[in-house]
């Protein structure tokens, strides 16, 4: 059999192919992402995959997932899953190399902006390249977060009387369950909310948006110049000339004004065609084409 993962901090998901590359079933398992759960997290996942699937009886397998550059893991996984009769051949790529794969064939790339952002590419000659994505305080431009922390920002500067923003500021409020601004305070700072708590706030700037508001549309237009510059600098260093760029992730997948606002700014530097597959066809895919 064939195998690819697509691991992360929530699930851990598994595609079984056969030696003829078409598919057999699609498996979930426990979260993967070393940073978030540890070796013991990542072992306990091998763990409960080898309760279901035979591994002595794949023959190459692609992990791919955020963490997977943890220095050792490879070896961990190897250990791991020799233990469980793994004899096959093993390849570890990033979330985005199999994304990429699972989007398009060939020369292309793709631009994901969910929590946080990158993009990432391959040219004709195999060179490939990632541009962002270096984590939400020092980057992730365009990105759920950085939207989020727009907004919170435009809120505060509202009550400060710096700029008029009624309409997005009594929707912040609301959504998190303020009245003022040292409820913002709160809600950042001493709350013990993670990141995605702020990235979350990105849906009430385009509610906002599509009602018309203005300073919640140019906020989206100022954070898709944002992701507009990644990609510039990708088709830069890959030496692309107008190239395929998939959007992916939980702000450009779907039909959203902010997905509109984003396609029409990289319309001059590129096309965006809907993406092929998901990720965990990448994975299978990569799999399979291992020499």
């Amino acid at each position: 059999m064939i195998a690819g993962i697509d691991g992360g901090g929530t699930s851990t998901k598994l595609e079984l192919r056969d030696d003829d590359n078409q598919p057999i079933c699609r498996m979930k398992f426990g979260p993967f992402n070393v940073s978030a759960v540890g070796i013991e997290g990542v072992r306990s996942v091998i763990d409960e995959m080898a309760k279901n699937v035979e591994l002595s009886g794949i023959r190459r397998f692609c992990i791919g997932g955020a963490g997977v550059s943890y220095d050792g893991l490879g070896e961990l996984l190897r250990k791991q899953m020799s233990a469980h009769g793994f004899v096959g051949q093993l390849r570890l790529c990033s979330d985005f190399e199999i994304a990429l794969r699972g989007a398009m064939k060939g020369p292309g790339g793709i631009l994901i902006a969910g929590t946080g952002s990158v993009a990432f590419g391959n040219n004709d000659v195999g060179a490939q390249a990632r541009v962002g994505g270096w984590g939400h305080l020092i980057d992730d431009a365009g990105s759920g977060y950085t939207i989020g922390r727009d907004a919170l920002a435009v809120t505060v500067r509202a009550e400060d009387g710096r700029m008029d923003a009624d309409m997005l500021r009594h929707c912040i409020l609301y959504k998190i369950g303020g009245r003022d601004n040292q409820d913002v305070l709160n809600y950042v700072y001493y709350s013990g909310r993670d990141k995605s708590a702020v990235a979350a706030l990105a849906a009430v700037v385009l509610h906002c948006a599509e009602e018309g508001d203005a300073i919640s549309v140019k906020l989206l237009e100022n954070n898709a110049a944002q992701l507009l510059e990644i990609v510039m600098a990708l088709v830069k260093r890959l030496q692309m000339n107008r190239p395929r760029i998939a959007l992916l992730g939980g702000l450009l997948a779907n039909d959203t004004l902010y997905g509109r606002i984003v396609r029409e700014a990289l319309r001059p530097v590129c096309e965006t065609p809907e993406p092929e597959h998901d990720a965990l066809w990448g994975a299978a895919q990569l799999a399979w084409e291992m020499e």
